[in-house]
C-alpha cells in the first residue's frame, strides 16, 4: 500500500482536481436552480405576508366591532381631510395621513405611530384603546417610506376603512345606504358587507377607502395588490377573507414615491373589481 502511494505521488504529484469545463457545468446548474427557486421562495414569502396582514385586518375588525359594543352599537367614525381623527367635528376611527416627500405636506404623519393608538385620540372616534399595537394597522408588504432629516423611514398604516361604514354622507351618493351602527348593516349583510381593506402605497391617504357607487364604472382608490395580486379584507360578522383583482385598471404601473392622481378614474362597463367593491360595501336604499 505505501509503495503504490508513493509511486502516485512521485509520479503525478497531487491527485487531479475538476477541470474547468466541470466548474462551468457546475456553476451553470446552481444557476439553474437557484432560477427555479427564487420563485418558490418569493411567493413563500408573499404567503407569509399573506397571514400576517390578514391577522392584522382581522385584530383591526375586533377593535372595531368592540368600539360598536361600548358605544351603542354605534360604528367608529369614518373621515376625510387634514384633520381627521384630530377633532371632534372630523372624528375618526384613526387619525393622520399617509403623505409622500413629494406631496408638499408634513410628511411625519406617515411615520407618527401616536395617530393609530395614542389614547389622546379616543375622544374623537379613534380605535386605537382596543387595537393598541401599532404594527397592526400595517401591511408587511408595503415597503413605502418617507425621508425625514436624511433618514429613511417607513409608513406606518397601510389599512383603510370602507367609506360607507360610519362616514358622513355625501348628497350624490344619498340613494345609497351609509351604515351608521351595527344593526343598520342588513344589504350587504354583515358577511358581506367588507369594513377593513389593504389599501396601496401610493393610494392610501386618510382612513377612508372611497368607492365610487354612483357612477358604478370607475375607481377611486386602489386596494393593494402584495399577496400575488389581491388584499386582505375583514368584514363586518368579524371573518376576514383574501380577494384576487382581475382587472387592469385596479393595477396601474405604480411610481414610488408618487400618489396616484385624485378622483374617479373610469374604468369599464364591465368592471369585475369596482362591482365587486360596490356590491360588499353598499347597496340602493
Amino acid at each position: 500500500m505505501n509503495h503504490r502511494t508513493s509511486n502516485h505521488r512521485a509520479k503525478g504529484g497531487s491527485p487531479p482536481g475538476f477541470t474547468l469545463m466541470e466548474l462551468l457545468v457546475v456553476i451553470a446548474i446552481i444557476a439553474i436552480l437557484a432560477a427555479l427557486l427564487l420563485p418558490v421562495l418569493s411567493k413563500s414569502k408573499q404567503r407569509a405576508w399573506q397571514t400576517v396582514c390578514s391577522n392584522n385586518s382581522h385584530q383591526l375588525q375586533l377593535g372595531w366591532l368592540m368600539y360598536a359594543s361600548e358605544h351603542n352599537d354605534n360604528l367608529p367614525p369614518n373621515a376625510v381631510g387634514l384633520d381627521h381623527g384630530q377633532t371632534l367635528d372630523n372624528p375618526g376611527w384613526v387619525a393622520g395621513d399617509m403623505w409622500f416627500n413629494s406631496d408638499g405636506y408634513d410628511v411625519t404623519d406617515s411615520t407618527n405611530t401616536d395617530f393609530l393608538v395614542g389614547p389622546k385620540y379616543a375622544q374623537f372616534g379613534s380605535i386605537g384603546i382596543f387595537v393598541k399595537n401599532p404594527a397592526v394597522y400595517h401591511c408587511p408588504g408595503d415597503r413605502s417610506t418617507v425621508t425625514i432629516a436624511g433618514k429613511v423611514l417607513p409608513r406606518v398604516r397601510s389599512m383603510s376603512m370602507n367609506a360607507f361604514m360610519g362616514a358622513h354622507q355625501p348628497e350624490a351618493e344619498s340613494q345609497f345606504r351609509h351604515f351608521q351602527k351595527l344593526n343598520q348593516i342588513i344589504a350587504p349583510g354583515p358577511s358581506e358587507a367588507f369594513v377593513f381593506i389593504d389599501e396601496r402605497e401610493d393610494s392610501v391617504n386618510d382612513g377612508l377607502f372611497a368607492i365610487d357607487a354612483v357612477s358604478h364604472y370607475a375607481i377611486v382608490d386602489y386596494p393593494s395588490l402584495y399577496h400575488n395580486g389581491g388584499a386582505c379584507i375583514s368584514f363586518a360578522d368579524g371573518h376576514n377573507d383574501y380577494h384576487k383583482w382581475v382587472e387592469p385598471t385596479t393595477n396601474p404601473p405604480l411610481e414610488p414615491g408618487q400618489r396616484q392622481p385624485g378622483g374617479s378614474k373610469p374604468t369599464s362597463s364591465n368592471d369585475r373589481d369596482v362591482a365587486w367593491l360596490i356590491q360588499h360595501s353598499t347597496s340602493l336604499k
